[in-house]
C-alpha cells in the first residue's frame, strides 16, 4: 500500500470517526429542557422567574423566592425528525459500489429527567440540589445510507449534579453560586470503506469503528436577581465552561487483512485506548420580568453561548501520539426569547413564548453528525395547583429547524467522498414536572 493511500486510510478512519460533537437538535450539543415550567415560556426570563426549585439550573438566586422546603421532579419527551435529500452526493461512484439510501429518519425519541431540591439553610441562606442533564441528544441512520462513511451512529450522554446556596445582600439583590459535577459519555460510530483495496482484496466488504469514551469534570456557576421595582426582576446567570477530558476505546471490526497485515497501517486498525479533550461552553443570560397587572406577566430573555471556545477536537492514542486534529470552527450563538403568563385563578396559570435559536455551526463546518441549523420555538404551557403544598406543570413546545445545507467531503481508501444535500427536522417537546411543597 502507497504512502498516499496510508495516509487517505489515517485520516478517514480517525477524523471522521472520533468527531465528539454528537447532537443535532440543540444548540450546538447543548440541552435547555430542564424544567417543565420554563418550557411552557420557552424559557422567557428564566434567570428571573424563580417559580419551582428549578431555578437552581437556571439562576441559584431565584432559590431565596421559594418558601421552605421545596422538591421538584420533571421529565422532558423530546421527539426530533432529520430526513436527509441529497442534491449531487459523489461518495462511492467511482468505484462502482451502491450509492446508499438517504438515511431513512436520524431522529429519535429522547427522555431527559430532572430533579431539584431547595431548603433553608440556617435564617439567611437557602441550599439546593439540581441533578439534570445539560448537554446530549444523538443521531441514528440506516445501514445502507450514502452518508456511512461519515456516521452512522452518533449519542452523547450527561449528568449535571449542582449543589447550590443563596442569600440576600439586601431587600432588593439576591445572589446565588453553584458548583457543577459533570459527566459526560459519548458513542460514536461509521462504516470504513474498504472497495478501494487492491488485489486480491478488492471488494472487501465495509468494515465499522466504534469509538466510547467518558469524564467527569468540574465548574461552577452563579448569578443574581435584582428588583428594580416591586413587580420588575432583572436577573443575570453565568455558567462557567466544563473542561472534559474523555477517555476510552477505539474497536474495529471487519477489517480486511490487507490492513491489519500491513506494518504501516495496522496501529490505525488495532483495537486501543484514546484520549480527546472537549469544553463545554460558557453561557450568560440576561432576563427581565415585569408584573403587568394582577393577572399578567410579561418575561423575556437574551442567552449568550460562547461556542467560539471549541475550535478543535485533538484525539491522543495510548502512544501518547496525536492521532487525529479536527477544526470545529464553532461561531458564538444566542437565543432570544419572549412570553407572558396569566394567573387565571389561585390554582391555574397560562403560559405561552416563542424564542429563537441560533445554531454556532456555519454551512463550511456542518457534518452528518449535527445537521441542525437556527430553530424556532412556539410554546405553550399551564400550572395547576390542587392544594398549596403540590404543583403540576406541563409544557409543550413545536420547534422550525431551517433546512441544514451540507456539504462534507471526506477521503477513502481509494477516492474522496462528497455528502451533498440538506437535512429537514423538526422537533416536538413534552414536559411534565410536579413540586411538592414542605
Amino acid at each position: 500500500m502507497n504512502k498516499p493511500l496510508q495516509l487517505a486510510v489515517a485520516v478517514s478512519t480517525l477524523t471522521s470517526a472520533l468527531s465528539l460533537t454528537t447532537t443535532t437538535f440543540a444548540s450546538g450539543f447543548a440541552i435547555i429542557e430542564n424544567s417543565a415550567s420554563g418550557m411552557g415560556q420557552a424559557f422567557a426570563g428564566a434567570a428571573a422567574v424563580a417559580e419551582d426549585p428549578s431555578t437552581i439550573y437556571f439562576n441559584p438566586a431565584g432559590m431565596m423566592y421559594l418558601e421552605g422546603t421545596q422538591v421538584t421532579a420533571g421529565m422532558h419527551i423530546i421527539k426530533s425528525d432529520a430526513k436527509f435529500k441529497d442534491k449531487g452526493s459523489t461518495n462511492l461512484a467511482l468505484a462502482g459500489v451502491p450509492q446508499g439510501e438517504n438515511g431513512g429518519n436520524a431522529g429519535d425519541t429522547f427522555y431527559v429527567p430532572n430533579f431539584y431540591y431547595v431548603r433553608d439553610f440556617g435564617e439567611k441562606y437557602k441550599i439546593g440540589l439540581g441533578v439534570n442533564a445539560p448537554f446530549g441528544l444523538g443521531t441514528e441512520y440506516k445501514d445502507d445510507w450514502m452518508g456511512r462513511y461519515a456516521a452512522t451512529n452518533s449519542e452523547l450522554k450527561s449528568i449535571n449534579f449542582n449543589p447550590s446556596i443563596a442569600f440576600r445582600a439586601n431587600e432588593k439583590l439576591s445572589i446565588g453560586l453553584g458548583m457543577n459535577i459533570q459527566y459526560l459519555e459519548a458513542t460514536l460510530e461509521k462504516d470504513i470503506y474498504q472497495f478501494g483495496l487492491p488485489a486480491p482484496f478488492a471488494g472487501t466488504p465495509d468494515g465499522a469503528v466504534k469509538v466510547n469514551g467518558d469524564s467527569w469534570a468540574f465548574g461552577f456557576n452563579g448569578g443574581f436577581i435584582y428588583e428594580m421595582t416591586p413587580r420588575t426582576r432583572l436577573g443575570i446567570h453565568y455558567r462557567h465552561e466544563v473542561s472534559h477530558t474523555l477517555d476510552g476505546d477505539i474497536k474495529y471490526k471487519g477489517i480486511s487483512p490487507a490492513l491489519t497485515g500491513n506494518p504501516a497501517t495496522a496501529p490505525v486498525f488495532t483495537n486501543q485506548g484514546a484520549e480527546a479533550k472537549i469544553d463545554t461552553p460558557s453561557t450568560l443570560s440576561l432576563s427581565l420580568t415585569h408584573q403587568l397587572n394582577e393577572r399578567l406577566t410579561l418575561l423575556g430573555d437574551i442567552t449568550y453561548t460562547k461556542w467560539s471556545n471549541f475550535k478543535e477536537l485533538s484525539i491522543v492514542g495510548d502512544n501518547g501520539v496525536e492521532v487525529s486534529q479536527v477544526d470545529e470552527k464553532w461561531n458564538d450563538a444566542y437565543r432570544i426569547s419572549a412570553g407572558m403568563k396569566y394567573q387565571y385563578n389561585s390554582q391555574w396559570i397560562f403560559r405561552t413564548g416563542i424564542a429563537h435559536d441560533e445554531t454556532p455551526i456555519d454551512d463550511k463546518h456542518r457534518t452528518a453528525r449535527i445537521p441542525g441549523d437556527d430553530r424556532t420555538w412556539l410554546s405553550f404551557g399551564a400550572s395547576y395547583s390542587p392544594t398549596k403544598s403540590l404543583t403540576v406543570d406541563v409544557g409543550y413546545s413545536h420547534l422550525w429547524v431551517e433546512d441544514a445545507k451540507i456539504n462534507e467531503d471526506y477521503p477513502l481508501l481509494s477516492a474522496s467522498g462528497t455528502l451533498n444535500g440538506e437535512f429537514d427536522s423538526d422537533v416536538d417537546i413534552l414536559s411534565v414536572q410536579a413540586t411538592w411543597k414542605f
